[in-house]
């Protein structure tokens, strides 16, 4: 996945990867939110005898199907699967006290409810992580954006856009990085 990215993207995936220590670092019984789960990426970081409530949700059954595997290979019977769309989550308002989102921002055409969304479910003072490509990429980034565009795809989200989406969530401490062409995401759901 690293050479892909790097060839096709020209990004480096390793601030993604940091991301994932937070999941080890979760305390007992905390909810961990991964939305768009995907095949499990974010697995690599679960421990089998972690004592968290791990909710991996997609739209996709052909995911939730691969990322199911992935959780059995490595014996992680604590998640739980979801057929979840992030622009409507099937969740209760404040049941996570950690939303991962990795690579799902670009790929709903309407985004701004998908932050929406995750702010919602997330519980005051829990935390967020996630990234996505961003609209300033690099030439070759804009092109590919395009091309996917004229295919029927989603186009990547502005970074003031995602920002501004995230406020409005009520994300503060809001940190995205880089914030041209790939961007990971971090920040805490406000307390009230």
């Amino acid at each position: 996945m690293r050479r892909v990215a790097r060839l096709v993207w020209g990004i480096d995936l390793a601030p993604l990867y940091s991301t994932m220590r937070a999941i080890s670092e979760a305390n007992d019984g905390a909810t961990i939110l991964d939305v768009p789960c995907g095949g499990g990426v974010a697995f690599r970081a679960l421990r089998a005898d972690q004592d968290v409530r791990y909710i991996a949700g997609d739209l996709s059954e052909q995911m939730l199907e691969r990322a199911k595997r992935r959780a059995e290979e490595r014996g992680l019977g604590q998640v739980e699967f979801a057929l979840a769309d992030m622009q409507a989550l099937p969740f209760a308002d404040g049941i996570a006290d950690l939303v991962l989102s990795y690579s799902g921002l670009h790929m709903v055409d309407d985004p701004a409810s998908a932050v929406r969304e995750i702010g919602r479910c997330l519980k005051p003072g829990g935390k967020l992580l996630g990234c996505t490509l961003l609209a300033e990429g690099t030439r070759r980034q804009r092109a590919l954006f395009a091309v996917g565009h004229w295919l029927g795809h989603s186009v990547p989200p502005h970074v003031s856009d995602l920002r501004q989406w995230l406020d409005a969530a009520g994300i503060v401490d809001t940190v995205i990085e880089p914030a041209r062409g790939f961007g990971v995401f971090r920040g805490t759901k406000q307390i009230a």
